[in-house]
């Protein structure tokens, strides 16, 4: 199964990926795909700019997600997008998958505040590992041993540039873990949840809509947990932090983080959704160097040789991960049709 940045399964990971894919126009694909790469280096500059500005991870992560709310008003309130009509059901299933949204996001914030963004990447690059434990545990749906065999050299890379990374912090580390097992769940929670794609285009519900449903849900959630995090400490505090920097540029710096962070999710759906399980891989493993290379020529940042030897294993794993696995699916599907 292949998913998108929002959780769902995409056209790459369905039956028709490769006719549906074959059919679409290269120019816009590859126009969605620069869009996804810049817009992701944008935030993750930006929200590494925001933490070293503004020091408080809780309230950056949370005013990010907050960002995602005004998007969304502002297509629903034109008339651009269709606005959700929301059943008590659904809301109930979409609360588990915006609590698990919140905690992923709010552990890879802390990571990129704790460390180096290329550190918090190669941990990341570690999300296939939870992805197929959790779900042998939950679905009961366990990978074949090519499949398993593949998170070897992922697991040993992360390892590796982990071992004598000189950004190497506890935080930054377990941010990035805690962001693979919450994103890892989240979309598990998803495609159980959003089985019935007929009734939610009935009701509006098309991936960008629930996305934007549960990234709001998520900005409501994570309110008082900033709060009670820094809320004490940034009133104490907000004389001397307005004193650094004026309040104007820090609403700048959170907004900008907020929209990138939305928007990069979005044009990556669009661009995965015209990708075949092949191409989704290598895109996948092409945004990780992409950013590693933009963060560390944005913020003049080095890695150790051993850096990026365990990184370039660890994200080559990835790519295997998932060209093994889409291998596995089409034989399985092969010996289902003889």
């Amino acid at each position: 199964v292949h998913l998108d940045s929002f959780g769902f399964e995409t056209m790459a990971g369905a039956a028709a990926s490769s006719s549906a894919a074959a059919g679409a126009p290269l120019h816009v694909t590859g126009f969605y795909i620069v869009l996804w790469y810049a817009l992701n280096v944008g935030y993750n500059v930006f929200n590494k700019r925001t933490c070293n500005t503004f020091p408080y991870p809780w309230t950056v992560g949370t005013l990010s997600l907050g960002a995602g709310l005004v998007y969304a008003l502002a297509l629903w309130g034109s008339g651009t997008r269709r606005v959700p009509s929301l059943e008590s059901s659904d809301l109930s299933k979409l609360l588990v998958i915006a609590v698990l949204h919140s905690i992923g996001h709010f552990g890879a914030v802390i990571s990129m505040s704790a460390g180096a963004v290329s550190f918090t990447h190669i941990v990341k690059a570690a999300e296939p590992v939870f992805s197929t434990i959790l779900s042998g545990i939950i679905m009961g749906d366990w990978a074949p041993w090519q499949v398993n065999a593949t998170l070897i050299p992922i697991v040993a890379g992360v390892a590796l540039a982990s071992a004598k990374e000189l950004s190497f912090t506890w935080a930054a580390f377990g941010g990035a873990m805690i962001s693979n097992l919450a994103f890892a769940l989240r979309s598990i929670y998803m495609k159980r949840a959003m089985k019935d794609k007929e009734a939610n285009a009935a009701k509006g519900l098309t991936t960008a809509n629930l996305y934007a449903v549960y990234t709001i849900m998520a900005f409501v959630l994570s309110i008082p947990v900033a709060v009670a995090m820094e809320g004490a400490d940034l009133v104490a505090n907000w004389s001397l932090v307005t004193a650094q920097t004026p309040v104007s540029q820090l609403a700048r710096l959170n907004f900008l983080t907020g929209i990138f962070f939305y928007l990069y999710n979005e044009f990556a759906s669009l661009a995965l959704g015209n990708l075949n399980a092949v191409a989704h891989a290598v895109c996948n493993t092409v945004k990780r160097v992409v950013i590693m290379v933009a963060i560390n020529i944005a913020f003049q940042q080095s890695m150790s040789n051993q850096a990026m030897l365990g990184s370039a294993i660890a994200i080559g794993g990835t790519l295997l991960y998932a060209l093994v696995k889409d291998m596995v699916t089409k034989r399985k599907a092969a010996k289902k049709d003889e």
